[in-house]
């Protein structure tokens, strides 16, 4: 068995709308979507830094969790960095998220939680408050 390391070449987020949604995170992310990797049922935003692109895929039965309850429990969500809490909420609301309650047990904590356009919840970590 090899043991070369593997790299990520993608992050995909099935969506009933690949484009709309890579357009809500290419708005907070400040990324571009790379239409040479784009088609109808998948979608890529390309990571200016040089990493993973974010990518969208047709699934025309999506269903958003419905986090914080756990009747359809998330499967995955996204942490993203930024400065301060406020400089998360505005990066947040500003591209059209909306915000989701803060775990009880996580009310000083250094993240909030908000919804992307389909009810997806993501995280805004700040390094300070």
């Amino acid at each position: 068995m090899s043991t070369t390391p593997l790299s990520l070449t993608a992050f995909a987020i099935d969506t009933p709308d690949p484009r709309g949604l890579a357009e809500f995170y290419g708005r907070l992310l400040g990324w571009e979507i790379d239409e040479a990797e784009t088609g109808h049922d998948w979608v890529e935003l390309a990571d200016p830094a040089g990493g993973a692109p974010l990518a969208f895929q047709l699934d025309p039965g999506y269903v958003p969790p419905t986090w914080p309850e756990s009747a359809r429990p998330q499967r995955m969500h996204l942490d993203i960095r930024v400065e301060t809490v406020a400089e998360g909420r505005e990066r947040a609301l500003g591209a059209g998220a909306r915000e989701l309650p803060q775990p009880a047990d996580q009310q000083d904590a250094l993240f909030r939680v908000y919804a992307d356009p389909e009810g997806r919840p993501f995280c805004m970590c700040a390094r300070r408050p």
